[in-house]
């Protein structure tokens, strides 16, 4: 995140002992997220405080909108996810520096900014394969022309370039 504004700011100094709940509704320009994600991010954290540490639950929850891999049309994917940190007072944490679930409180700046981890978590969710679905029977759910319908007949039936090859006489 480039900017000093804080988009989901929670306050981890001065909190009672117990569990308060928080919610945001963020713009995914605020959090750098890319235009497929039109509809705002609806945050809601429950933070969770003992003497020793901050545990925070993270739900994640919107809609982005890609384009099918198979009919190129707008498929709507939706993402709802959750993610865990821990905030402790000291280095004596189990986990080390490279455990990115536990982290130290700043004391100069008591405010931790979870946009961030909320802009990671919902690229996270987002698949690598993205359709529009299949039936029962395994059929695509595709409304658009499949690729392979609207190119079948423009293509030759047999390449030329094999022509040459076809003569070989191989059986020698």
């Amino acid at each position: 995140m480039t900017s000093k504004q804080k988009h989901i700011p929670v306050r981890l100094a001065g909190l009672s002992d117990g569990v308060d709940e928080l919610r945001f509704d963020v713009a995914p320009a605020d959090i750098e997220l890319p235009a497929e994600f039109a509809q705002t991010v609806d945050v809601r954290i429950e933070v969770d405080k003992t003497h020793h540490q901050v545990a925070v639950h993270v739900f994640v929850s919107t809609t982005a909108q890609y384009p099918c891999d198979r009919c190129l049309e707008a498929v709507d994917i939706a993402v709802d996810t959750d993610l865990r940190i821990v905030f402790v007072h000291d280095n004596s944490a189990e986990g080390g520096e490279d455990d990115r679930d536990i982290r130290l409180i700043n004391p100069n700046d008591p405010v931790a900014d979870l946009a961030e981890d909320v802009r990671e978590a919902a690229l996270l969710c987002i698949p690598m394969r993205r359709v529009c679905g299949e039936n029962e029977h395994g059929e695509p759910r595709c409304s658009g022309i499949l690729p392979d319908d609207r190119n079948a007949d423009t293509q030759p039936k047999e390449d030329p370039r094999w022509d040459t090859l076809k003569s070989l006489n191989l059986d020698q």
